[in-house]
């Protein structure tokens, strides 16, 4: 009996002692997160340029009140109404080294992640996502993937047209609504059954939008 109690204890001392390591460890990496001030940029209070670090890309961000309903709704059934998961989400986009080893560039986004949480509130993290989401053909930002798939600004996209475009942001290759449209429109109704699930759209509202063409 205490054989076993000092062998339950032993592995107690070295799990806490390896567990007090990785966390420090973890927080020596604070130092190694990119400049995060720099997304406040994708919360602007009107359409602004915005020059993306990694991609060099210029993005046209809007604001909350640009976004429209229909989107921030179709994105949030889309992705999870969680904030980890979009700053999590927003977190990947913002290491640009490809060459940085996969279990550092984790710990670094989930640390990042962790910071957007605290600085930001809900309707920024959803702001700052879209706007720094990548919908396929180059296109980096909810207003220029509405204007590119449906000439439109992203607060006159309809509820098909938001689900559409929401749809985009898990696979922009697998789910193009130019390659492959019965595939986009497989995602599209998924979002639009997800926002019914989520009680933001009625029932007749959601079979009028899955009826509806993809492009």
């Amino acid at each position: 009996m205490k054989l076993i109690r000092n062998a339950f204890l032993a592995v107690a001392v070295f799990a806490s002692v390896a567990v007090a390591v990785c966390l420090c460890w973890f927080y020596l990496y604070s130092g190694d997160l990119p400049n995060l001030s720099a997304v406040a940029n994708f919360t602007p209070d009107s359409a602004a340029s915005v020059r993306d670090q990694c991609s060099n890309s210029s993005i046209l961000a809007i604001p909350s009140a640009l976004i429209g309903t229909n989107l921030q709704n179709a994105t949030l059934a889309a992705e999870g109404q969680n904030d980890e998961i979009v700053a999590v989400q927003i977190s990947r986009t913002l290491f640009c080294d490809s060459r940085m080893k996969t279990l550092t560039r984790h710990l670094l986004e989930y640390k990042a992640s962790v910071h957007l949480r605290r600085r930001f509130t809900h309707e920024q993290l959803l702001t700052i996502y879209l706007n720094r989401a990548y919908f396929g053909n180059e296109l980096i930002g909810a207003e220029n993937a509405s204007l590119q798939y449906y000439g439109k600004h992203a607060s006159e996209l309809d509820l098909a047209q938001a689900a559409m475009i929401a749809g985009l942001i898990k696979s922009p290759t697998i789910y193009s609504p130019e390659r492959h449209p019965d595939r986009a429109k497989q995602r599209r109704d998924l979002v639009i059954q997800a926002m019914l699930k989520n009680g933001v759209i009625t029932a007749e509202q959601a079979q009028d939008a899955e009826q509806s063409t993809i492009r």
